[in-house]
C-alpha cells in the first residue's frame, strides 16, 4: 500500500525517500484538532484514500494556513468547549475553502451549529473508512476539484461516484478501492473518457488494444467477458448493473451509479 504523509518540513514522504511533489499532483488535507483528540483512524483513511494530511492545532496560525489555498481541502475540530471552531467555519467557509467539521460522538445540535455555520459536511473521527474518503470526495466534486478540469490535467476522470485515476492507474467507488487487471482498467478509463455515450464493443476494445483489430462480431463476444469481470468487482449487485450498462441492440454506456433503469430496445447485445 502506497502511503504518503507530510511533515512539517514541508517535504511529502514516500516510504523512507523524501521527494518535493508539485501540489497539483496529489490531494491534500489540513486537519486542525487539538492535540488530544484521536485521530489517528480518521487520518488513517485519508490517507488509505490516496489524500495528504498535516495536522495542526487550532489557533490564528492554523486558520492563516487553511485559508492559504495550500490545501484541497481543510477537517476542522468541534467540540461542546470549542468556541472558536463555529467562527472559524464561518470564515472558512466565505473564503470558498472546502471545509469537513469533524467531531467525536457530537450531539446532534453540534453536528447542525457546524452545516449552519457553513460546512460542506459533518463527520465523525470514529466514521468508517470508506464513509470518510467518500465525504470528502463528494465535497471536492461539489467544490469543482474534478469536474471543472481535464483529465490531462488533473489525472481523474469522476463519473458520478466512479473515479477514475489516469495516473495511478486505480478504480475507486465511492472511496472504495475497486481492483481491476490492466485490461480492465483500459476499458473502464475510456469508458470514462466518454461517459454517458453509447459505445459498441467493437469501438472500446479497438480503441485499449495496441496489436490486434477486432471486428463486431468477434468483438461482441470477447466484450461480454470482460463485462461480467469488471461488473463482478464493480458492481455493488452484479446482475442488476448501476455503472456498467448494457444499452440492448446498440452497445455499453458507463453511468455514475444511479438505480438503473429499464432500456427497451430491440434485438441483443448481452
Amino acid at each position: 500500500m502506497f502511503i504518503i504523509s507530510f511533515h512539517a518540513s514541508g517535504r511529502w514522504h514516500s516510504g523512507g525517500n523524501s521527494v518535493k511533489i508539485p501540489r497539483s499532483s496529489f490531494e491534500s488535507c489540513l486537519l486542525v484538532a487539538p492535540y488530544e483528540a484521536s485521530t489517528r483512524g480518521f487520518v488513517r483513511a485519508l490517507h488509505e484514500g490516496g489524500m495528504a494530511v498535516l495536522e495542526r492545532e487550532p489557533g490564528k496560525p492554523a486558520l492563516a494556513l487553511a485559508c492559504s489555498g495550500e490545501f484541497t481541502a481543510v477537517a476542522w475540530f468541534v467540540g461542546p468547549r470549542s468556541v472558536t471552531a463555529p467562527l472559524a467555519i464561518v470564515e472558512l467557509a466565505a473564503a470558498g475553502v472546502p471545509i469537513v467539521a469533524v467531531h467525536a460522538g457530537g450531539s446532534t445540535e453540534l453536528i447542525a451549529e457546524c452545516l449552519l455555520a457553513g460546512a460542506d459536511a459533518c463527520l465523525d473521527l470514529a466514521a468508517d473508512a470508506r464513509v470518510i474518503v467518500a465525504q470528502l470526495r463528494a465535497v471536492l466534486r461539489r467544490h469543482g476539484a474534478y469536474d471543472g478540469r481535464a483529465a490531462e490535467e488533473s489525472g481523474l476522470l469522476q463519473v458520478g461516484d466512479l473515479t477514475v485515476d489516469v495516473d495511478r492507474c486505480e478504480v475507486q467507488r465511492a472511496g472504495a478501492h475497486v481492483a481491476l487487471t490492466a485490461s480492465e482498467f483500459r476499458i473502464v478509463e475510456y469508458m470514462a473518457r466518454h461517459s454517458g455515450r453509447v459505445l459498441r464493443p467493437h469501438e472500446i476494445l479497438n480503441a485499449v488494444t495496441a496489436d490486434y483489430e477486432y471486428l463486431p462480431r468477434e468483438a461482441q463476444d470477447v466484450f461480454k467477458v470482460y463485462v461480467r469481470r469488471i461488473r463482478r468487482k464493480l458492481e455493488p449487485v452484479e446482475h442488476e448493473p448501476r455503472y456498467l450498462v448494457t444499452v440492448r441492440g446498440f452497445g455499453y454506456r458507463l453511468e455514475g451509479g444511479n438505480p438503473a433503469r429499464p432500456v427497451t430496445v430491440a434485438a441483443h447485445t448481452a
